[in-house]
């Protein structure tokens, strides 16, 4: 694991040799993100075979850190040292010796114009994609209120007595299909309002917002690239989904509207029909 994505300890961890621990690391000192701390019992200097392993630079191998990463280092005790040449006991009043090192920071890559357009033009995509998938989503808000409005409707008294009783059937069955509809809809709208608060696209947003766009370096940028990507591809399928739900629940409003106004106009007509027959009755 490179050092920058190591996690600050919240323990000494302990280093092995022979199987037996002999020292302790703890990585990311509070305030010092590029730094780590070894402490080494007094004990371990009594082991066979390993006091002249106790150097500086067999501790960092043992993490994972090369000498030419090494910025500083001190420790208690005895004149300073090299890299490479054997740590002195503590001193007798102390347990332990420690043993502190400072990394040199990481070098801010230099980061071509191509490539600063490269970062631009997927995250535009990506917030091209988040608008069309807001206006989606205030379509399926809209539509998800006809829908619940639609399953709602009962007939007028006087659709109820003149209405075809297969009229009210296929309208019966419309409505059935939107207890099945509004659901698809809920979790459409909740995915697109959910998507835009996530710590991923807030930590890029940031990352635009502070260095993309004021062309300030920032490290990793390749790795950058990959989260837009998968970003981008989230969002495509979050936009396919939305569509999908959207088109067929209006698919499913437009046949209740279909039934509901053939039952109306069926149900007027028969009305009609009854009271031209009432009025040649009376005529007689």
């Amino acid at each position: 694991m490179n050092f920058s994505e190591h996690p600050p300890s919240k323990q000494w961890a302990a280093l092995k040799f022979r199987g037996e621990p002999f020292a302790e690391v703890w990585f990311k000192p509070e305030g010092e993100p590029f730094a780590l701390t070894f402490r080494i019992p007094r004990t371990s200097f009594d082991i066979p075979g390993i006091d002249q392993l106790l150097t500086a630079e067999n501790l960092l191998k043992g993490v994972g850190i090369a000498p030419e990463e090494v910025e500083s280092w001190w420790h208690e005790g005895g004149d300073e040292t090299e890299l490479g040449q054997p740590l002195p006991p503590p001193p007798q009043d102390a347990p332990y010796l420690n043993l502190h090192v400072s990394l040199n920071p990481p070098s801010e890559p230099e980061i071509t114009e191509t490539r600063w357009q490269e970062l631009e033009s997927r995250w535009n995509a990506i917030l091209g994609l988040e608008a069309s998938i807001d206006t989606l989503r205030m379509s399926m808000e809209t539509l998800r209120g006809e829908l619940e409005g639609a399953s709602r409707r009962t007939l007028a008294a006087e659709e109820k007595v003149n209405a075809l009783n297969a009229d009210v059937a296929q309208w019966n069955k419309a409505k059935s299909r939107v207890h099945h509809a509004v659901p698809k809809l809920r979790d459409a709208i909740h995915r697109s309002t959910w998507a835009a608060g996530t710590p991923e696209r807030k930590r890029l947003e940031e990352l635009f917002k502070d260095h993309v766009g004021p062309r300030i370096p920032f490290p990793e940028v390749d790795q950058v690239l990959d989260q837009l990507e998968n970003l981008l591809k989230d969002r495509q399928v979050l936009s396919s989904i939305s569509m999908s739900a959207y088109q067929e629940c209006k698919a499913v409003a437009a046949d209740v509207q279909g039934a509901l106004r053939t039952l109306q106009s069926n149900a007027a007509a028969n009305a009609t029909k009854k009271r031209g027959a009432m009025a040649r009755g009376k005529s007689f």
